[in-house]
C-alpha cells in the first residue's frame, strides 16, 4: 500500500487534520444531499411553496410520518439516494481530490480479483446470517450498568426512530417499490459506504498507525456507530470488520461492495418474499428463532469460509 507513518506527535496531528477535513466533506456532503433531497421530495410529494410557513411544516411532519403522505416511498427513497451519494460517495471524491490529491478509482491497488473471490465472500455472508441474527438477540438484551440511564435512554429514543424508517422503508407494494430499494439501500449505500469507510478511513488509519488489524476494527466501530441503532451495533461490527479484511486482502474496493451489496439486497428480497407471501417467516422475528447451536455451526461455516478467502489472498 502507500508509504506507512511513524507514531509520533506529527503523525498524530497529521492523522486528526485529515481526519477533521474528511469530517468536513462529510458534513458538507450531508447538507447537500439532504438539500437536493428534499427538492426531490417536494417534486415527487408536491408540496405547496405558496405559504412558506405550511410548507416547512408539512417536510417536518413528512420526515417524522412519511407514511401519512401518497407517494412518500418514493420521497423518502430519493432523499437516502442523495444524501447517500453527496456524503459517502462526492464527500469521499472531494476528499481524495483536493486533500489527497488522488481519484477514487486509485482505491483499487490490486489486480483485478478471480470471480471466484466474490462468490466465496457472497457465500461467507449468506453462512454469517443465523449467527449475526444470534448476536443481535445478544446485543438487544445488553444492559447498560447504573449511572448510565441517560444515555440507556438516548439509545433507545434513536434506535426506535431508525426502526421507525426503517420498517417504512422496507413495506413494499409494489416490485418497483422492491428494485427501488435494491437500486437505493442496496446498491447506492454499499457503494458510497464501501468507499467512505473502507477506502477512505480505514485506509488513512491504516497508512497512519500501520496496523491493519485496527484500522479495520476501528473503522468499523464508526461505521456501526454512525448507523445510530445501538442494539445492532455488534453485528453490523462483525460485518465491518470483514468488509474491512476483504478489502485489505485483495486491495480493491469492487469486493467489499459487492458483499455489501449482497448482505443489504438478501434483507429487502427476504422482506419482500414475506410480504408477498412467498415464504413464511417474518425476517423481524427470525432471530428470536435461531437456537444457540445453529450459531455455533455458522461460526464454524464462517471460518471455514474466512480461511478459503485467505488461501486467494496467499496465492
Amino acid at each position: 500500500m502507500e508509504e506507512n507513518y511513524h507514531l509520533g506527535p506529527n503523525a498524530w496531528l497529521s492523522l486528526t487534520s485529515k481526519l477533521l477535513t474528511l469530517f468536513g466533506f462529510f458534513l458538507l456532503g450531508s447538507f447537500l444531499g439532504q438539500f437536493f433531497g428534499l427538492l426531490a421530495v417536494v417534486y415527487i410529494i408536491g408540496f405547496p411553496t405558496a405559504n412558506i410557513e405550511q410548507f416547512q411544516k408539512m417536510v417536518m411532519d413528512f420526515m417524522v410520518h412519511p407514511e401519512k403522505y401518497e407517494n412518500a416511498f418514493q420521497g423518502m427513497m430519493a432523499l437516502q439516494w442523495f444524501t447517500a451519494l453527496f456524503t459517502f460517495v462526492l464527500g469521499s471524491w472531494a476528499y481524495l481530490h483536493y486533500i489527497e490529491k488522488r481519484s477514487i478509482s486509485e482505491l483499487n491497488v490490486g489486480e483485478a480479483p478471480n470471480w471466484k473471490i466474490f462468490l466465496w465472500a457472497i457465500l461467507t455472508i449468506l453462512v454469517s446470517m443465523p449467527l449475526l441474527e444470534y448476536v443481535i438477540q445478544l446485543n438487544q438484551n445488553l444492559i447498560l450498568p447504573a449511572g448510565f440511564e441517560e444515555l440507556e435512554s438516548w439509545m433507545k429514543t434513536s434506535e426506535q426512530n431508525m426502526a421507525q424508517l426503517t420498517k417504512f422503508l422496507l413495506n413494499f407494494t409494489s416490485p418497483t417499490d422492491f428494485a427501488i430499494a435494491i437500486a437505493v439501500i442496496g446498491g447506492m449505500a454499499a457503494l458510497g459506504e464501501e468507499i467512505f469507510f473502507r477506502g477512505v478511513v480505514q485506509s488513512l488509519f491504516e497508512r497512519y498507525i500501520g496496523n491493519a488489524h485496527v484500522a479495520i476494527w476501528v473503522s468499523a466501530a464508526i461505521f456501526s456507530f454512525i448507523h445510530m441503532q445501538f442494539y445492532g451495533f455488534f453485528p453490523r461490527l462483525f460485518l465491518g470488520a470483514f468488509f474491512g479484511y476483504l478489502y485489505v486482502w485483495f486491495r480493491t474496493i469492487w469486493v467489499p461492495i459487492a458483499a455489501h451489496f449482497f448482505n443489504n439486497a438478501w434483507t429487502l428480497l427476504m422482506h419482500y418474499l414475506y410480504q408477498q407471501k412467498q415464504i413464511q417467516i417474518n425476517p423481524e422475528e427470525l432471530g428470536a428463532m435461531v437456537p444457540w447451536w445453529s450459531a455455533l455451526l455458522s461460526a464454524a461455516l464462517v471460518a471455514f469460509y474466512i480461511k478459503r478467502l485467505y488461501t486467494y489472498k496467499t496465492d
